[in-house]
């Protein structure tokens, strides 16, 4: 069997990470991945916009917009082409989805300026982030407005004229941690999204058939979201004392199919190989009941992702496949 030539061995040296395949190979393939994704989202969206009226379908707009206005600029400023790959569009509708319909229009501005700014376009564009852009958008804005970030909104009737309700009700993740089990009317609101919280978080089954059609049309693979899942509920039984309901509370409560199956399975920020993405996963899932069960807060998706966003590069250094033809060292 010959060995590799000199140069691939100090490049292997140097650079573990090339000898790893990327995700995406041509800018057509990225393209119709995020038409699924978006088409994927849909249902989602289209739930928060009844539940939460005109307030919700603005800041849709204005997310999405923002996105797309930041990255035009970034590329005439470096004086290149836009890429039309959606990517930025999915950033918009994610950040979009995560913030509390309540929040001022001008926070999807901030937001999106930051994730798409400094979060993507510094680092080098799709592909090279270390963070999710959505994500660190949200991030820093939960960071800073804490009160306005935290709110949990009751579902309207669609363009209702009266102003939307701030509960303060405990949540079925606040009962979780509390060690109060969820009533069936409780689980029933938590798949259909009839309960107070986020924009589009709350309706968990239009979520988990859309992680499933990602799933078919092989968008994602299972290794993330079913790994994490999968840790989420061992950990839940524990910590709920086998109390089923609890279980549930912490599977379809709060943003835990919406992180599952649409932002740790990022491409630009999970890892590369399937034995990676399944350690990810578990890492996911346990940093996050870890989260929930000890910290102040009960939802923590948003920064448990992202701390794991900065492992990633070290699970795909630990774990690099072996190239065809070479034995492993």
């Amino acid at each position: 069997m010959e060995k590799r030539s000199a140069f691939e061995e100090v490049r292997s040296q140097r650079y573990p990470m090339m000898e790893a395949s990327p995700h995406l190979l041509y800018r057509e393939k990225t393209d119709r991945l995020m038409k699924w994704v978006l088409i994927a989202l849909l249902p989602s969206v289209l739930a928060s916009i009844i539940f939460f009226g005109l307030r919700s379908l603005l800041l849709y707009i204005i997310s999405v917009a923002t996105c797309l206005i930041v990255e035009l600029l970034w590329f005439k400023l470096r004086r290149n082409s836009l890429p039309k790959d959606y990517s930025v569009v999915v950033t918009g509708v994610l950040l979009a989805m995560s913030l509390p319909a309540s929040v001022p229009l001008w926070y999807p501005i901030l937001g999106g300026t930051i994730g798409i700014l400094v979060a993507k376009e510094l680092f080098g564009g799709i592909g090279r982030n270390l963070l999710n852009p959505a994500l660190t958008g949200r991030a820093v804005l939960r960071l800073v407005f804490v009160k306005e970030m935290s709110e949990n909104v009751q579902p309207r009737p669609i363009f209702s004229l009266d102003g939307l309700d701030v509960v303060s009700s405990a949540t079925p993740l606040m009962d979780a941690k509390a060690g109060i089990g969820l009533s069936g009317e409780q689980m029933l609101d938590s798949l259909t999204g009839l309960i107070a919280g986020k924009n589009a978080e709350t309706a968990a089954i239009l979520l988990l058939l859309g992680g499933l059609f990602l799933l078919y049309k092989k968008v994602i693979t299972w290794q993330i979201p079913f790994s994490m899942l999968g840790t989420i509920i061992l950990l839940a039984f524990f910590f709920g004392k086998g109390d089923p309901t609890i279980v549930f509370a912490h599977v379809f409560g709060g943003a835990t199919m919406l992180g599952a199956f649409f932002m740790a399975t990022d491409y630009s920020t999970s890892p590369t190989t399937p034995k990676g993405e399944i350690i990810y996963g578990i890492c996911c899932g346990i940093l996050l009941m870890l989260w929930r069960q000890f910290s102040s807060m009960p939802e923590g998706m948003t920064f448990i992702l992202l701390i794991m966003n900065c492992f990633v590069p070290l699970i795909d250094h630990l774990i690099i496949p072996r190239v065809y033809g070479v034995k492993k060292s």
